[in-house]
């Protein structure tokens, strides 16, 4: 493989993995940022191949790390310099899980740590993958499985431990099982089509006619991608902004928000814009939309995205989701709100090990002020739609319970037309949707009005 500077691919997936780790970057925002620096006859095959290393790395950490662990007796992967440890991380995926012979994924990483670290390191590197070559995994696990039977899941299925407890005690055993196998499958993609550029019949047409086959889905101008010869990012009409990828849950905002032409609407957390550029399109461009956010970057794809879609009808601006107001009430708000993106492990793997039960806490006090500025924020005989892509209730039916007694929203009885009900005594009147019941992210979604 010929690249720039000659930098070996385990480099620039321990970059990426690394930068994940330290920066708390998405692993699309990752692998972008490295690849600015990485030029080429080769680039765009060292890509591809860059992204299924790093996606499976990040889906199966859990087990890596359980044999690394198990080698290392005594320390932990934790432990180490971050870009060592994404290195050996890298030998034991590519030994265990992708059938490297191991004496070359080895030799392959003993190599870079010699020449990034020093010999030390590299003999100790050395030992350790050694060590993960003849280590039996099927055997620790059924050890594991005999004594701590949630640990067992959580390294069977590389998932923290806290949300395996947490989905049993949810869920109960058999159905959590299923959630863990789904999150684990490959990615669905789901398409919306653009109504501002074209209709749901020709963009399926269109679809079909390049390779790709779809499916209808419970959401009128959303379509399931059932397989394809073409990545449908690098298709024309995709370039152009006929259509986005987007998930079939996340695409049910807008519609149970129902937003009107000439309406004002905020969007108190925005980016990365799905759901304002879909309300957008319900609006036909009429009236205005104030998309907020706290990430002046983000807000710059979106304005570029704008373009794309040819949306008109929404003002951008740069601030606080906790505090932002206007001079004049809003018709409709959405408030999609930061969570622990609980939901979205089969998307983003990376996710998964970002949250504890501290973070989880702190996200759900930021949740509760976007609801209490949410209020502040919608007219008298407004609505809004609540939403998060968590499987948690303390950030879903619970904060809708806090929104009632504490702050004086009113749950509007919405005839949701697909997904499951959700939990305590509100759960007939919201939306849940399941990766392992509806094939997309697990979702929440909650209407609240303002009487």
């Amino acid at each position: 493989m010929e690249l720039f500077y000659r930098i070996s691919l385990h480099e620039l997936v321990a970059d990426i993995l690394t930068l994940i780790d330290e920066r708390e970057l998405s692993s699309k925002n990752a692998l972008e940022r490295v690849f600015r620096k990485v030029s080429g006859r080769d680039r765009e095959k060292a890509r591809g191949l860059a992204h299924a290393y790093v996606f499976e790395i990040e889906k199966w950490r859990a087990k890596i790390d359980f044999i690394a662990d198990s080698v290392l007796k005594g320390s932990e992967m934790e432990d180490l310099d971050a870009y060592l440890a994404n290195l050996i991380r890298i030998g034991i995926f590519e030994m265990k899980f992708r059938g490297t012979p191991p004496a070359l994924a080895t030799d392959s990483i003993v190599r870079v740590v010699k020449e990034k670290y020093d010999l030390p390191r590299a003999k100790f590197v050395n030992a350790l993958l050694r060590g993960a070559e003849g280590f039996d995994l099927e055997k620790a696990l059924k050890k594991l499985r005999e004594k701590d039977r949630l640990g067992y899941l959580s390294i069977k299925f590389s998932h923290p431990r806290w949300y395996v407890e947490y989905a049993i005690d949810l869920l109960g055993y058999e159905n959590a099982v299923r959630l863990l196998l789904s999150n684990n499958r490959g990615q669905r993609y789901y398409v919306r089509v653009n109504p501002l550029k074209t209709d749901i019949d020709s963009l399926r047409d269109y679809l079909e006619e390049h390779g790709v086959r779809t499916a209808r889905t419970p959401i009128e101008d959303v379509l399931k991608v059932l397989d394809y010869r073409t990545p449908v990012t690098r298709l024309e009409w995709y370039k152009k902004g006929y259509f986005v990828i987007q998930d079939l849950a996340s695409a049910y905002v807008a519609h149970v928000l129902k937003p009107e032409p000439g309406e004002r609407v905020l969007d108190l957390a925005a980016a990365p814009g799905s759901k304002t550029f879909h309300a957008a399109a319900l609006m036909e461009n009429r009236g205005e939309i104030v998309a907020v956010d706290y990430s002046l970057e983000r807000l710059n794809k979106m304005k570029e995205k704008m373009k794309t879609l040819g949306v008109r009808n929404v003002r951008l601006v740069h601030a606080d989701g906790m505090k932002f107001t206007d001079r004049e009430k809003f018709d409709k708000i959405i408030l999609d709100a930061p969570c622990s993106s609980s939901g979205t492990y089969r998307q983003f793997p990376e996710v998964k090990w970002r949250f504890d039960e501290g973070k989880i806490r702190k996200v759900v006090q930021v949740q509760k002020a976007m609801l209490r500025n949410a209020y502040r924020n919608l007219a008298d005989d407004g609505e809004m739609t609540y939403s998060t892509c968590s499987i948690r209730l303390d950030e879903n039916e619970e904060n809708i319970v806090y929104a009632l007694n504490r702050i004086g929203f009113e749950l509007v009885n919405y005839p949701f037309s697909w997904g499951d009900k959700g939990f305590l005594e509100i759960g007939d009147r919201v939306f849940r949707a399941w990766t392992h019941r509806h094939d997309c992210n697990s979702f929440f979604i909650a209407k609240l009005g303002k009487g």
